[in-house]
């Protein structure tokens, strides 16, 4: 991360701290935390706990800017924004921190800010994958603010409360505090809130797979942000909007939302999101084939890494160059790109980036028949990874049995196998229950809306039936008036100026309403134009200092010149100096410029258990040539071309790779068998083709086999996953194929396996898996 620490003299008059100096320096050092600057917002952070210190330790004795129990708050807020920034680099120490920051909190009796601390200690919990731990300590945090008649931050916490369900899988109680929080955002007339809660809603929406509900309410966030002209906000939007279609398949779509937010960025210093930008564009050009495109997207997105400076960035950015590289047959140029990740992976002491770059390497090795090398780096890849990532231990196990087997080491392959076995039941115990669980609250999330949908239908006549009643009350009593109005003239004339004096209230009513709705949006208006002028005066100090610098630059620049035609050296340099002091003020005025701007602009900021995933696209792509091989195998007239269109920005999934690879190469297998039948009754006009696709939704992917062969007629498709049911010949098959394959993918991964097809046209399976 990029260090940008200002000097403390920025906020302090004199020598002595004061409490504006303290507040000036929290909130800089909260604008860096929410800016991803951690390392600056630590030392600001570290810098006003130190003058808090100086004060409650009776070091300053100024203290008429501020009582102590002002101090504390300061100090406690200091420690909670060091807290939040430190949580990376050392949990423990953020945690114990903040746990002090709250003891403070509770001495000055501010149950608000006591509120705010244990909201921080519930997000940092929630950063861990710690829901259980984060809903407790968000939930304390709701109660505090609705004892304090706190909406704002009551509608915050509901929001958090909500994410953590969401997080946990419980997708009702979610959506009942995240729609409880919109409603308080609402009555608040609070847009920024309300779009992070209603993007809060549409994950929901994203995770149980609805993504029409998904994109309705990204379009809500939209509108409000095209309302505030946010041009970051609205491009923020449209990549959210572009990742909902990528997961439901609509590449094309995806592709032309990821543009537009990149084309807004493009114009915005916003390095990271404009890396995130090009990678987005690039994984779905490597889906559609377009390798040339990928390729060019992917090495703008390492630039941009290169230039934010995070080394987290630049390695991801590393891995995707490599995969396509690799993909595009330069298998040098990929090893560049693998061997560069490795090296800062093992910098920045990221075990995990350290066994994946590892495990690459060695697959170009055995690519190259070089399997000594292969097992070299497949052994560091061992020593790297954690020892929690049971993911990773699987696949380098398997590798590295297969590897001995290749060098004719049956011992060291056979305890491979071993330790292989051993971690893979582990997995498998740990997904089921993880799966049947998540597959459980999908399943009651659609009950409770449904119930709901049935409890709105209710009150809808509830109410028509009151309307009714109503109606038919009106009606009598219109009837009774009409014989009062024949029987007396004199009770007529009474109900006619009655008439005329409720139209006259009606319409006073109106050109009240009228001139109430003209005096609010004049006081918008008004309020717009103060804000207007209130950025217009920030920014202009910041401005003046570069112009006034800029000025006494050309006027040293021109004494520079005379002093060099005189000859006078020592002069020169002097001069020289001078201007380079000048220029670093300048260059810092105009990074204040920069702050300003952004910081108006800048809403928010955007891991489950302990295991890491595998690159699906590498283990759907062994399979899909093994099975095309194994075809070959068994009839050498066999052809039929095959395609992947992967999705190179797939997140990493748990797995049991080789139940996974049985369930591809099952699916695959049957694709190939049914082109070929196909074949061999269509004549030289058919081209046999099988198509794998891959596609990501947040912590969801799907991945597609496709096939252009006859098809699966209706009644029979609805039979397809019994047990020892086929459509092959007698000896052909045994019927087990799909059934194993629909119980490895629901059961073993607590996912989904569907099935497409169009008789004459072919068929499609979609496999969806959850992170």
């Amino acid at each position: 991360m990029i260090c940008l620490v200002f000097p403390i003299t920025l906020f302090v008059h004199g020598h002595e701290p004061d409490t504006a100096g303290i507040r000036k320096i929290n909130e800089r050092a909260t604008d860096f935390y929410y800016r991803g600057y951690y390392d600056s917002s630590q030392a600001l952070a570290f810098d006003a706990n130190k003058m808090a210190n100086n004060i409650l330790n009776g070091e300053e004795t100024d203290h008429s800017k501020g009582s102590i129990n002002h101090v504390k708050k300061l100090k406690a807020e200091a420690m909670n924004i060091w807290a939040l920034s430190m949580e990376n680099a050392a949990l423990q120490a953020a945690l114990d921190t903040l746990g002090l920051a709250v003891d403070l909190m509770i001495e000055t009796g501010d149950i608000a800010e006591q509120a705010r601390l244990y909201s921080s200690l519930g997000i940092i919990y929630d950063f861990q994958s710690q829901s259980e731990l984060a809903m407790q300590y968000h939930n304390k945090s709701a109660a505090l603010f609705r004892e304090a008649n706190d909406r704002s931050g009551l509608a915050m916490e509901l929001t958090n409360i909500g994410i953590s369900h969401r997080n946990l899988g419980n997708y009702g109680d979610a959506m009942e505090n995240l729609l409880e929080s919109l409603a308080i955002y609402r009555e608040l007339n609070d847009s920024t809130d309300l779009v992070e809660t209603l993007l809060a809603i549409g994950f929901v929406y994203l995770y149980v797979e609805r993504w029409n509900d998904a994109l309705k309410v990204q379009q809500q966030a939209l509108e409000i942000y095209r309302g505030m002209n946010d041009s970051l906000g609205i491009a923020r939007i449209f990549n959210d909007m572009g990742a909902v279609n990528m997961a439901a398949g609509n590449y094309q779509k995806a592709l032309e939302q990821h543009q537009k937010a990149l084309k807004i960025r493009l114009k915005s210093n916003e390095y990271y999101y404009t890396f995130a930008s090009y990678f987005y564009i690039a994984s779905i050009y490597e889906s559609l084939e377009h390798h040339k495109q990928a390729l060019n997207n992917y090495e703008s997105a390492l630039e941009f890494a290169k230039r934010n400076g995070s080394r987290v960035a630049i390695v991801d950015a590393l891995f995707n160059v490599g995969n396509i590289m690799f993909k595009l047959g330069e298998s040098d140029r990929a090893m560049e790109h693998f061997m560069k990740a490795q090296e800062m992976s093992s910098e920045m002491e990221d075990r995990t980036g350290q066994a994946l770059a590892s495990m690459k390497i060695a697959e170009i090795h055995n690519l190259r028949n070089q399997p000594y090398k292969a097992l070299q780096w497949l052994e560091s890849a061992e020593e790297a990874v954690p020892n929690s990532s049971f993911a990773y231990l699987e696949e380098i196990y398997f590798g590295i049995a297969k590897t001995y087997e290749q060098l004719g080491d049956y011992q060291n392959a056979f305890a491979n196998m071993e330790r292989y076995g051993q971690v893979k039941d582990s997995v498998t115990r740990a997904e089921n229950l993880e799966k049947v669980t998540m597959l459980t609250n999908r399943m009651e999330f659609e009950s409770r809306q449904a119930l709901q949908r049935e409890s709105q239908e209710k009150m809808i006549k509830l109410k028509q039936a009151e309307i009714d009643r109503q109606k038919i009350l009106r009606n009598f009593i219109l009837f009774g008036m009409f014989v009062i109005l024949v029987m007396s003239v004199i009770f007529y004339i009474r109900f006619t100026e009655k008439t005329r004096l409720n139209k006259k209230l009606n319409k006073a009513f109106i050109d009240l309403k009228s001139t109430q709705a003209q005096l609010i949006h004049a006081e918008k208006m008004a309020s717009l134009g103060e804000l207007t002028a209130g950025v217009a005066h920030e920014i202009q100090n910041p401005l003046n200092f570069v112009n006034n610098f800029s000025e006494v630059n050309a006027e040293l620049i021109a004494e520079l010149k005379e002093e060099l035609e005189a000859g006078n050296l020592e002069e020169v340099k002097a001069i020289a100096g001078d201007i380079a002091v000048n220029e670093e003020k300048i260059n810092h005025h105009g990074k204040r410029a920069d702050a300003i701007v952004r910081g108006m602009l800048q809403h928010s900021r955007s891991s489950g258990g302990e295991k890491v995933a595998i690159n699906l696209n590498s283990l759907a792509d062994e399979y899909l040539r093994l099975s095309f091989h194994g075809m070959r195998a068994k009839d050498k007239s066999f052809q039929s071309e095959f395609i992947t269109d992967f999705d190179e920005n797939l997140p990493k999934i748990n797995v049991v790779p080789q139940d996974l690879g049985r369930v591809f190469l099952n699916l695959i297998n049957n694709a190939f068998y049914a082109v070929n039948k196909k074949r061999q009754h269509a004549g030289e006009g058919f081209k046999p083709q099988v198509k794998i696709k891959t596609s990501r939704m947040n912590d969801q992917v799907v991945i597609k086999i496709i096939d252009n062969g006859d098809g699966i007629p209706e009644n029979i498709a609805k039979r397809i996953f019994q047990p020892f049911f086929t459509t092959k010949p007698t000896g052909e098959g045994t019927g087990l194929g799909l059934s194993l394959s629909y119980d490895i993918i629901t059961k073993g991964h607590g996912g989904k396996l569907k099935m497409n097809t169009t008789e004459g046209k072919g068929t499609e399976f979609i496999i969806t898996l959850s992170k």
